[in-house]
């Protein structure tokens, strides 16, 4: 049996497609392929012909002299046509026409006949054709010109795949040290200039949660929402969005400082080279009534050479580089992803000369552009913050199309750097905000993103709405009578613990009783003004906990010191182990610093594991019992900015100067047995988990936890 017959080919293009079923009275909606099966079956012989397709040319009232001066009379002009020759095609087949008119009505009216039919009838189609040539021309031109729109919403189970292509990240000075934090190779150590080129394919979509989320809802009205916990721990529900990113082909390169210019990085060859892969992908969590980002995950796989590392972080924000610079210019985070057109561009017509501004990037509607034979509108972009505070530059170009969301194609180009390139254009005030605020060194990217494929979903997203089992959220926010204001007159922030045997406490017994005498400076700093702004502990060995103290005096002098203890502060149970000046300046400002909670009550706030489930057992801080691991180390860090800073960083970020955070680390190994029988493989694996919470509000910032194999 031969292939079915096609009426209509995959040349046309969606727009005339949907020309074609609207002209027809189908439906318009769903995908090119849907488009083709749906005018195919309509013309095809297997069809069951309906009153409308019943087209009798003997019934027909309207004569064809009486089309022709219909048509004259609209005041749309049709398209010129050049070749002499179409003109006689088209005049030989009115004068068939006139010379067969009265035989075609003659023969249709013994049967009346579908659509399909009458076109198959030679004599009939050059009816048609003429009447195609007289007046359907400019209704397929008017059609396939491009047309303004308004950016879709987002439903749930949208999705979109895309390629990256000739990716390219360069970071100099401290954007390198923000990425070795995150991985685990040696030859990275002493980099000052990563390069890197990476390209592969990525999606966006948004999650269509089932019913099982709603299980304290009344009813399924709000399905394709997905529950998830805010930094309190609360359950909300959201609009989970997913990014993933597989980047196969990867190059890094690494350069290190100049052996008699340290200050300086080398160019031209890497000191070391290496190809790998990176899987990348992230989730946001919107809660859907205030539609606040309560939460964001990132899971990673990275590969260079015979390296390893995977890991996963959780933030109430977002970490790393992108954080960092999401603080300086909200709104910079979207060049890692396709745009959002709705969030992006709001209600507003997509047309020529169209602009506006969203979450600091202006953006301007050029005009339409043809990308591999398609139509579509073209988009620039910028963020007003990065520019015109003089940290660079962040520009995106996107193509848009009707039928997505999100931006169908993509270019990014960001450079930003607080000292360095040229800041001849900028103002006194710009040129020493970006040397305040932004790291050491630069970070520099460029990207091309392009869609593969569309898929759409069917609901609308449910943002703006309420629902029955919002948590409370003050539930957990600390009250004025929990906060402890130690900053006027204590020596550091209140610990308390009852799951650690040596605290804080017992700590700055042993100096302030004298317990230890070689602490002569921090002593001395203590008594006169002076106060804790880092300390950190070590519980690794059984019944010994080792604390590091760094002090800040009035002068201000900074310095730090480490003992050992054994029990209750006391002669015998503190030992002295070392003492040393810090090397970077630490401000001395003790109005600067904000009332916290106690250690204690942050404890047992992130034991409760109703609200933090992924802290308790083996991946986390403590055990499933609420006990510490033995390699877990608990810290404080007391931050107050520079007098000569203090202004400048008011610009960035409103509320009380200095801030006071809870911080956990832990570092393991573990043994992994791969495989069965005669030959399993045995792994050693590194784990590091680490968590920072803020002391002022009970939140959780974000936790982090990195695994190598060794």
């Amino acid at each position: 049996m031969g292939e079915p017959e096609s009426y209509v080919s995959s040349s046309h293009t969606v727009a005339e497609l949907k020309a074609m079923c609207k002209e027809n009275g189908l439906p318009v909606n769903g995908k090119k392929a849907d488009l083709l099966e749906r005018l195919n079956h309509y013309f095809s012989d297997d069809a069951e012909p309906d009153e409308e397709e019943m087209i009798s040319l003997e019934d027909e009232s309207i004569s064809m002299e009486e089309e022709i001066v219909s048509l004259e009379s609209e005041s749309v002009p049709l398209p010129v046509i050049d070749d002499d020759e179409e003109i006689m095609d088209a005049e030989v087949l009115e004068a068939e026409f006139v010379e067969e008119i009265e035989q075609v009505f003659a023969k249709e009216s013994k049967k009346s006949k579908t659509l399909v039919d009458q076109i198959k009838n030679p004599k009939v189609a050059a009816v048609l054709l003429s009447i195609l040539i007289a007046s359907a021309g400019w209704y397929w031109y008017v059609n396939n010109q491009l047309k303004p729109f308004t950016a879709d919403d987002l439903r749930y189970g949208d999705s979109m795949e895309y390629t990256l292509l000739n990716g390219e990240l360069e970071v100099t000075g401290e954007y390198v040290e923000l990425i070795r934090d995150n991985v685990d190779v040696d030859q990275l150590n002493n980099s000052c200039r990563l390069l890197m080129t990476f390209s592969g394919i990525g999606t966006t979509s948004v999650t269509d949660g089932g019913t099982s989320e709603l299980d304290f809802e009344p009813d399924d009205s709000l399905k394709g929402v997905v529950r998830a916990k805010g930094a309190y721990g609360l359950d909300w529900l959201t609009v989970e969005k997913v990014q993933t990113r597989n980047f196969n082909n990867i190059a890094l390169k690494s350069y290190n400082p100049k052996v008699f210019q340290p200050d300086e990085c080398k160019t031209g060859d890497s000191i070391y080279s290496v190809g790998g892969s990176l899987e990348f992908d992230t989730k946001s969590w919107t809660e859907i009534s205030e539609r606040d980002v309560i939460a964001t995950e990132a899971d990673w796989k990275l590969t260079l050479g015979e390296d390893y590392t995977q890991g996963k972080t959780v933030s109430n924000g977002l970490g790393g580089i992108l954080g960092l610079l999401e603080d300086v210019a909200p709104g910079v985070a979207v060049v890692i992803s396709p745009i959002e057109l709705r969030e992006m561009m709001g209600t507003q017509l997509i047309d020529t000369g169209a602009t506006g501004t969203h979450l600091g990037w202006d953006w301007n509607v050029i005009g339409a552009d043809e990308v591999g034979g398609e139509k579509m509108w073209k988009v620039s972009l910028e963020n007003n913050q990065i520019r015109d505070n003089c940290f660079g530059h962040a520009r995106i170009t996107m193509w848009l199309t009707e039928d997505s969301p999100w931006a169908v194609r993509q270019n990014v180009d960001v450079y930003i750097s607080g000292n360095e390139g040229d800041k001849t254009a900028c103002g006194t005030i710009s040129e020493r905000l970006a040397d305040v605020v932004l790291p050491d060194g630069k970070i520099s990217m460029t990207l091309e993103m392009s869609m593969n494929s569309l898929t759409r979903g069917d609901k609308l997203l449910d943002l703006g709405r309420s629902y029955s089992s919002v948590p409370n959220a003050g539930a957990y926010v600390p009250t004025s009578e929990e906060l402890v204001d130690w900053g006027d007159y204590d020596l550091h922030m209140p610990d308390n613990s009852t799951l650690r045997s040596e605290t804080l406490e017992d700590a700055m017994e042993c100096l302030s009783d004298g317990h230890v005498s070689e602490a002569v400076a921090a002593s001395a700093a203590l008594s006169d003004g002076g106060y804790i702004w880092r300390a950190r502990d070590n519980r690794s060995q059984s019944g010994v906990t080792v604390w590091n103290l760094s002090w800040v005096s009035s002068d201000p002098n900074s310095g730090w010191v480490k003992l050992e203890l054994t029990g209750d502060a006391s002669g015998e149970n503190c030992t002295y182990i070392a003492h040393g000046g810090n090397d970077e300046t630490v401000a001395h400002s003790r109005s600067d610093i904000p009332a916290v909670l106690s250690i204690s009550m942050m404890e047992d706030d992130l034991t409760d594991q109703t609200r933090y489930p992924a802290l308790s057992g083996p991946d986390g801080p403590f055990t499933s019992d609420g006990e510490y691991h033995p390699e877990t180390r608990v810290g404080i860090l007391v931050v107050t900015p520079d007098s000569d800073f203090t202004d400048w960083l008011s610009v960035i970020e409103a509320g009380d100067a200095g801030a006071t955070t809870l911080d956990m680390t832990r570092s393991w190994t573990t043994t992994r047995t791969i495989g069965t029988g005669s030959n399993p493989i045995i792994q050693q694996w590194e784990h590091t988990f680490s968590l920072a919470m803020d002391a002022k509000t009970g939140q959780v910032v974000g936790w982090n936890l990195a695994e190598s194999l060794l």
